[in-house]
This record gives structure tokens, sequence and C-alpha cells, in this order.
């Protein structure tokens, strides 16, 4: 039963695994164990808001690991009179769509069997990924496939389908990661130390991006080239150069649209026709609010 929900899993161009949902205890205790590591403000995190999801109508029995697929993309903002292109990282296009598109598959999969099973979003979901053997972890704690390299989505779910031991690998890097510098030499905000395995968040540009406010004044200019996110680490990471054209077209701003989203006041919410453009992005909101911040940052630089 296992292998056929794997079968089709990867039928649709993905990847997953299983394990007993008794493997959440293991997860938590590592989290934990992280809260006492150089760099732990997103184990702490983590560690206070996993959970498994509640009201799942069924006693989870076992853990759904997937990968899937996630191109980074582009979208084009029109300033000055010329087109401006911005890169959109792996996974930020697809989020929830994503989710539920895999959640249908495998429950279109299990309920003949008598089983269902459901979204569980809080998890540490690369550790829960690597440890099911989908991938290993790069020097930037960013989640690789051998297949899929860095540009991916991790999903988990919960279900109450029975499972056995299941596969269980240590938590382990990427071989090449022993001897490449590369992303630690090509961080614009030096989150990366060759001598560390955890990459400090409070420098990260992807944190900084992702979270609003002023950027601190010792971030660089030249280093904002992603709306939200940051691709610096994985563009130069050899694992990701077979990924080098997974790459799609995404919507593109007039001057006008431009404009207003420069001028756009924080506590103010988009305008009707600027919000349906935005939703076209498939941003979640979540991201979509900080637009105007990280473009204008962004837009220094031109």
């Amino acid at each position: 039963m296992i292998k056929g929900l794997q079968d089709e899993i990867a039928s649709h161009g993905f990847r997953g695994a299983v394990v007993p949902a008794s493997r959440f205890d293991d997860l938590r205790r590592e989290m934990e164990e992280l809260r006492s590591g150089e760099y732990h403000r997103w184990s702490d995190w983590m560690a206070d808001t996993m959970a498994l999801p509640d009201g799942a109508g069924f006693r989870p029995r076992s853990l759904i690991s997937v990968v899937a697929s996630s191109p980074k993309f582009i979208l084009e903002f029109n300033f000055r009179g010329k087109p401006v292109f911005c890169t959109v990282p792996p996974q930020y296009a697809d989020e929830g769509s994503r989710d539920r598109e895999v959640l249908r598959y495998i429950n279109d999969y299990l309920a003949p069997l008598g089983f269902k099973a459901a979204l569980a979003a809080n998890l540490p979901q690369k550790l829960l990924a690597v440890h099911c053997g989908l991938g290993e972890y790069g020097r930037n704690n960013i989640c690789f496939n051998e297949e899929f390299g860095s540009y991916l989505r991790v999903l988990s779910y919960v279900s109450d389908m029975p499972c056995g031991n299941g596969d269980w690998f240590p938590v382990r890097r990427m071989e090449i990661c022993e001897t490449c510098r590369a992303c630690v030499a090509a961080c614009p905000t030096n989150a990366l130390d060759a001598s560390s395995s955890i990459v400090n968040a409070d420098k990260c540009l992807t944190f900084l991006n992702e979270f609003g406010g002023a950027f601190p004044d010792w971030v660089p200019e030249d280093a904002h080239h992603c709306l939200v996110g940051c691709m610096k680490c994985q563009d130069c990471c050899p694992k990701n150069a077979h990924n080098k054209n997974n790459v799609i077209k995404g919507a593109a701003f007039t001057e006008a649209e431009t404009a207003q989203l420069l001028s756009q006041k924080n506590d103010e919410p988009y305008t009707e026709l600027l919000a349906a453009k935005i939703k076209v992005t498939g941003i979640s909101s979540v991201f979509s609010h900080l637009f105007p911040r990280n473009l204008a940052a962004l837009l220094r630089n031109i």
C-alpha cells in the first residue's frame, strides 16, 4: 500500500516517502536540541509551533513527506521607461495551491482503501524530508533533492494509513559541501559561515525580505535582487546546475502599476485592480504585502 502511494505520487511528477507518526516525537526532540545552538531563531519558532493537525477526524498513524518541483519565476516591472525583471525564488508562487493539489492526489488513492490524509504544515518539513531520504541539506540549510535540486516545495501530510518502521536516515549534508564554499562567497549579507552548519537567520536576506520594517543599515544596497526571498546561495550551487532553465515568466506590471506599488502605504490595502494583478502572481498575501518595500529597495540598484 505504501509503495502504491509512492508510485501514485511519482505519477504526478513528485516524490514521496512514508514513516510512522511516532517519528513526530523524534522531530520534536531534534528541534528542542537545536534551541541551544548558535543561531536558534528558526529552531525556537519551529519547536514552539510544531504540531500535528487538529480536527483531522482520525488517529494519525503515518507521516507523508513529499517533494515537488517548484521553478523560480520572473516578474516584470516597468520603471522609468524600461522593464525591470525581478526574480521570485522557488516555492513562493505555489504556496497553498500545490499543498492542496498533492493532498487531493493522496486522498484519491487512499479513499478506496478506507484511509485519508490531512495537511500537516506545522512540522519541520525539510528535516522530515531529509530523514525520509528525499533530500540532503546544503551548507545553506536548504533541502536539496537529487532530481529537483533546491527548486522544490517540501510538503508534509498526516494519515491514518498504517505504516511499519519506514526508512529513517540520519540528517546529512551533501558531500560536495565539504569542499565547496560557493554559497558562502555568494551570500550578500554574510549569513553563511564556512565553519558553521547553521545559517545566521538574523543576517539572512530571505529572513529580512519576509518581514516588515526598515532594512538594517548594514545590508548593502546591491544585495537586493529578489522581490521576496533570495537566490544567491541557490543559483551558485553546483547541485542546481541542471536547474538553470527551470524558470517561468510571470505577470508584468505597467509603469502606472509599478508607480502605484511604490507609493503604497503600509497600512493601506491595495486597490481592487492592483490586488487582482498581484493575485495573478500566485504569491501569498503573507508576502505580497511586502512588495512595495522590497521593490523599492531593489529598484534603488537600477
